[in-house]
């Protein structure tokens, strides 16, 4: 027998296995050890990296209609007075993103996003840029406004959360339900913004019906309850009943008055402040939000021990393929040759399956593209009517809110498209070397890597009605895995980003609806071929790679079958006590792999079910 059987796997968490309370790192550590002890130590190193990987991030879209109270109630959420403007005669016309300060970001620090960039700025000339009477977005000689900002915050908040203010410019639109949506991967909320003077409007209800459907964790928050003193509570109950009604579904909806809030924020710790803030309704808030949060996110380690367990699978196939070499070597002998001509005939045959994979892989992209059709056809229809449906001094009023909701559109187009070519290349992996293997993971890595090698394209230009003014825009797109933007935006694309950058050029809403509706086309119409030129880089290098590896993969499973077989052979030959001895190792040995096996798959669907009965424990709304 092999040197690899003869590795006895430590005790220590098969008993931890079955205990009540699973230690998760001491779970990973041992099965670390197994997969190490039997050779597979690309699938060990890659659930260890896994592990040690950053916690998934928390995001807070706050969303609302001019006027509600949006930018103050972030200020509350954040313990800032002064963090978002929020000025009675102040609106925000573009997204701020508030960060927990780490080395990037130093508390109170403030930085511009750009289409192309990011400029840090002093925190105090933050209104200047991205509200909509700020000096800089009121100056008609500034060509180039940023479409967001990234604030750090004193000290993290929500769990070290990103909360995101969205714009109030341009109202309850679809591009924030986009922010949140686009987190489906991380633990995300949308915070729906009313004010305690009216019941919900029907806007308000439309967005909060189309929100639901797309985003799991919303809670309405009614602020201004200390400007209506006894309207709020019967307020608050009517909301909760119109929700209800209308989306026959339980949304948490609470009274706050974020002026109280802040205020109470200046106050120096202790029990004064404690019973400021729990009267304001803050505290309730901040509870409901952090409950869904921790009900939306997955268990940290998750994805390394979906990794661990398919390395497992694997070990305690092989290890029962052992142990019926032991029991019945004839009968073994048979079934790993059949096993080994197959391979070797698949080995064989590798020109032609060659073939087979570039079909897949082309039927992938052009998967991927029709889904972006589909996409494009619909912002263009959307676009095209809002334009339409608005005045020209209104697009030019809010030409920065009209900037960052058309790059959100757009950004979740691509990405959206790039995450079906990524499913499809998944599924291609999957089938050759199984699921979480640690070859899916390289290959994805490098696919990533071609995917960020910027494009820059010409959208064409903006004509104009005076001779000397064409103002050509430009379409920079490309895929930012761990850029500050893709961890700050949190638009995910498996693990990356993928980041669509468009400068609108500020003229266009000023040359009339014509030339600004031919910009559009031009655009999308470049927006495609960027994605198609980036999809093409990722074939490039995703296509060899997969079928050197299925190379490999496949002289490996050979030749682990050529010593099987060698080992089938010694087996026939070892007398009866000898091998009632291996036979009782082995089975030892996959009963601790089993173990750990069995441990790894309660850990994952207790992580599941828990999630599933905090949100629906939630869902009943807090009571005012």
């Amino acid at each position: 027998m092999t040197g690899t059987q003869t590795t006895q796997p430590a005790q220590s968490t098969a008993t931890t296995a079955r205990s009540e309370v699973v230690d998760v790192d001491v779970l990973i550590e041992a099965s670390v050890k197994v997969l190490r002890a039997y050779g597979r130590n690309a699938t060990a190193e890659l659930a260890s990296a896994k592990s040690n990987a950053s916690v998934q991030r928390r995001t807070v879209v706050v969303v609302g209609e001019v006027q509600r109270g949006k930018s103050a109630l972030v200020n509350a959420l954040v313990g800032e007075l002064d963090a978002s403007p929020s000025a009675v005669e102040t609106t925000t016309s573009a997204a701020v993103r508030f960060v927990p300060p780490d080395d990037r970001h130093p508390p109170g620090s403030a930085e511009l996003l750009y289409a192309d960039r990011s400029v840090p700025i002093p925190r105090a000339e933050l209104p200047d840029w991205i509200t909509s009477t700020g000096a800089r977005v009121c100056d008609p000689t500034i060509e180039d406004l940023p479409t967001g900002a990234v604030v750090a915050t004193a000290q993290p908040v929500l769990g070290g959360a990103v909360v995101v203010d969205t714009p109030g410019s341009g109202g309850l639109v679809a591009s924030h339900t986009a922010l949140a949506t686009q987190s489906a991967r991380q633990a995300s909320v949308l915070v729906m913004v009313c004010d305690a003077s009216t019941p919900l409007t029907e806007p308000e209800m439309n967005f909060l019906r189309d929100a639901a459907a797309s985003v799991e964790s919303v809670v309405v928050a009614v602020t201004k309850t200390d400007k209506n003193l006894r309207r709020w509570r019967p307020i608050v109950g009517e909301d909760r009943a119109l929700i209800e009604r209308h989306l026959q579904r339980q949304i948490p909806v609470l009274g706050v008055s974020s002026l109280r809030a802040a205020l109470a924020a200046q106050m120096p710790p202790g029990p004064a402040r404690d019973r400021a803030e729990r009267a304001s309704g803050i505290v309730e808030l901040r509870a409901q939000i952090n409950a869904l949060l921790d009900a939306r996110a997955e268990l940290p380690q998750a994805d390394a021990l979906r990794t661990l367990l398919e390395g497992l699978r694997r070990v305690d196939e092989r290890v029962a393929s052992d142990i019926a070499v032991i029991e019945d070597s004839a009968t073994a002998t048979a079934d790993l040759t059949a096993e080994r001509d197959r391979l070797q005939d698949l080995k064989n045959r590798s020109q032609q399956w060659e073939q087979y994979l570039a079909r897949d892989l082309t039927l992938a992209r052009q998967a991927a593209l029709a889904h972006l059709d589909e996409e494009l056809d619909r912002i263009k229809q959307q676009w095209t009517t809002r334009v339409n449906k608005s005045s020209l001094e209104v697009m030019r009023r809010s030409a920065q809110s009209f900037t960052a909701d058309m790059q959100t559109d757009l950004l979740a187009a691509m990405e959206s498209a790039a995450q079906v070519f990524l499913e499809r290349l998944e599924a291609i992996v999957a089938e050759l070397f199984g699921p979480n293997s640690p070859q899916w993971s390289e290959i994805r890595e490098l696919v990533w890597a071609a995917m960020q090698t910027g494009t820059t394209i010409s959208a064409g230009e903006v004509g104009s009605k005076r001779q000397g003014l064409l103002d050509p825009s430009v379409l920079t797109m490309g895929m930012i895995g761990t850029s500050m933007l893709g961890a700050v935006i949190g638009v995910g694309a498996v693990a990356g980003v993928v980041w669509v950058a468009v400068n609108l050029g500020y003229k266009a809403m000023r040359t009339g609806k014509t030339n600004l509706l031919n910009w559009l086309r031009e655009t999308l119409a470049a927006t495609r071929t960027g994605t198609s030129r980036m999809l093409e880089s990722a074939l490039s290098v995703g296509r060899p790679e997969i079928v050197l590896r299925h190379r490999d993969d496949l002289k490996s499973r050979i030749e682990d079958l050529q010593s099987q077989l060698k080992e089938a052979q010694e087996a026939a030959r070892l007398d009866a006590a000898t091998r009632e001895k291996t036979l009782e190792r082995l089975k030892k040995n996959r009963k601790i792999v089993q173990n750990r096996i069995d441990a790894i798959e309660k850990l994952l669907a207790g992580s599941q079910n828990s999630g599933a009965q905090k949100t629906g424990t939630q869902s009943s709304g807090a009571q005012s």
